[in-house]
């Protein structure tokens, strides 16, 4: 099966035209219906109406990517051209592609070039370390942004010298229970501050690592995601400590011995890449968490508000741990995960529909420059004789870029549904400007993931 442009003209992001369809006779029936039905139907989302494919003998006016829509090679073609059409360069609505590229040069600097004041990236010998400024210290959560940052941006150096100073100085003891895992808080010279993990920190090192040895071809990156990932499934089997996913539920766990989560931990389009690229007998396992981690998204977001809690037990409800229990910051990458996830994945179960609660909700603060509360998931604002630990959860946002970054990430979902909605939170995100000073660190790289999914920069394959 082949198709040509016969004409065409360059809109903002795709390309209008005729296309010519011949069949191949080898070409397998099946797979030619299936992924004409979906392309038919990727089309139709793309452009908010409905699109009409044709044989060769009957020629249609469709949008299409440039891509090689040949289907001699079948599902991989098709593939291949719905990742284009997903990929979805959200920022061109609102600002031209020079001057984004720019604006990613820039961010990269103030925040990992050597030279400026208010980097959180700090180079030495040949490894590196990333500090959140917040609170002194060098977290796994930062380690690993700083890698998946590296290697979106195809900086091997980067992510070596990062990679190196986990393994020197967070590398859990031998003999401890823990064994296997990161210690999730150093000091800046390395001094241990814990001895346990946090596994958000873990699905990123592993997730990063995998494709790092997909697209710098380093066969060991992949064996030591793939080491990883056995402790994270499989520890306490033989009484050596626990794993962080739950045995029973598949759930991440917010730390190995607790049973119980946080609903930003749940990163299905990670869970794909583990099944696919990591240990092949854990393939199914991982099948399986990527379902329930989309389930459970529904399961602990607000119905009307898309709120979710910072920490929850296994039925999604709040579950308070020193004040945990708020729409508070770990909570904000929530949605920002749906986004990314719809990016990569676009598995469709409903969690659309968070996206577009949680941006209708926060709508009415794109209009003023109010302070803005801290929220039960309820949508109700804390008050002060709910806070259930010493002045906390505060009663204002404190990461109030973190929280319009991870918003305006939602938009990669919510274009396909209210694209009027995401457009104004792609407008306020475009004019926003990075935090300076103390509290830096979280926003900024919030702000930063943000900035590369919706200009097309964050991504699981390349040519």
């Amino acid at each position: 099966m082949k198709s040509q442009i016969v004409s065409q003209k360059q809109t903002s992001m795709l390309i209008s035209g005729v296309v010519k369809i011949t069949y191949d006779k080898k070409d397998d029936e099946a797979i030619i219906k299936y992924a004409l039905l979906n392309l038919k139907n990727d089309l139709t989302n793309v452009l908010g109406e409905e699109v009409i494919l044709a044989t060769a003998s009957k020629n249609s006016k469709i949008i299409v990517s440039t891509i090689d829509t040949s289907l001699a090679k079948s599902q991989k073609n098709y593939e291949l051209l719905r990742e284009a059409l997903n990929k979805k360069e959200q920022l061109l609505k609102v600002a031209p592609k020079e001057e984004i590229d720019k604006k990613l040069e820039h961010v990269f600097e103030t925040l990992f070039g050597q030279e400026s004041s208010e980097r959180i990236y700090f180079e030495e010998g040949d490894m590196a370390y990333i500090v959140d400024t917040g609170n002194d210290d060098v977290r796994t959560e930062g380690m690993s942004y700083g890698m998946m940052i590296a290697l979106q941006l195809d900086k091997p150096e980067m992510f070596s010298r990062l990679w190196k100073w986990v393994k020197t100085y967070m590398t859990v003891p031998k003999g401890h229970e823990n064994e296997g895992y990161f210690i999730w808080s150093c000091a800046p010279n390395g001094q241990a501050n814990s001895d346990g993990p946090a596994p958000d920190g873990e699905e990123y090192f592993a997730a990063t690592l995998l494709l790092a040895e997909k697209r710098w071809k380093i066969k060991e990156y992949g064996d030591e995601a793939r080491a990883l990932l056995h402790a994270m499934v499989h520890k306490g089997e033989n009484h050596d400590g626990y794993p962080m996913f739950e045995p029973e539920n598949t759930y991440i766990k917010f730390v190995a011995h607790l049973h119980m989560t946080d609903p930003s931990y749940h990163l299905p389009h990670f869970y794909q890449l583990y099944a696919r690229y990591g240990n092949p007998e854990d393939s199914a396992f991982f099948l399986k968490a990527e379902e329930e981690a989309r389930k459970f998204w529904l399961k602990s977001a607000n119905a009307k508000t898309g709120l979710t809690p910072e920490y929850t037990d296994y039925e999604g409800k709040p579950y308070d741990i020193d004040g945990h229990w708020t729409f508070f910051s770990d909570a904000y990458r929530t949605v920002a995960n749906i986004g990314l996830d719809w990016l990569w994945e676009h598995k469709e179960i409903g969690q659309s529909q968070i996206a577009l609660n949680i941006q209708k909700f926060f709508e009415p603060y794109l209009e003023n420059d109010e302070e803005i509360p801290v929220f039960k998931i309820d949508g109700q604002p804390l008050r002060k004789e709910e806070q259930t630990a010493e002045g906390f959860p505060p009663l204002k946002v404190h990461h109030p870029l973190g929280l319009w970054s991870t918003l305006a990430q939602a938009s990669l979902v919510t274009n396909e549904f209210d694209s009027t909605l995401a457009l104004k939170y792609l407008k306020y995100f475009w004019n926003l400007k990075l935090r300076r000073g103390k509290y830096r660190y979280y926003d900024n790289l919030l702000y930063f993931f943000a900035l590369l999914a919706l200009s097309g920069n964050y991504q699981k394959e390349w040519s």
